[in-house]
């Protein structure tokens, strides 16, 4: 795996969560359950750069996401 594949990896499991957190929304939304919006986590893992702070707060829906999108983007190669 080079370089260029490992960015790609990267960028496709990035918007795995995404798009599982979207959808787990969605799902809680449409079914009245709370099960795929909650934290897993008291507080987001927190990533401060001087003037940019980040926070990632994870989902069971953002999990399932990422491990959807990993493997179908490991399977095709």
């Amino acid at each position: 795996m080079n370089r260029g594949q490992i960015g790609n990896l990267f960028l496709v499991l990035v918007l795995g969560l995404f798009i599982g957190a979207i959808s787990g929304i969605i799902l809680d939304r449409l079914f009245g359950i709370h099960f795929f919006s909650m934290f897993l986590f008291d507080q987001p893992f927190v990533l401060e750069l001087y003037i940019i702070k980040v926070g990632i707060q994870l989902t069971p829906a953002s999990l399932i996401g990422i491990v959807v999108t990993g493997y179908l983007a490991l399977k095709k190669g």
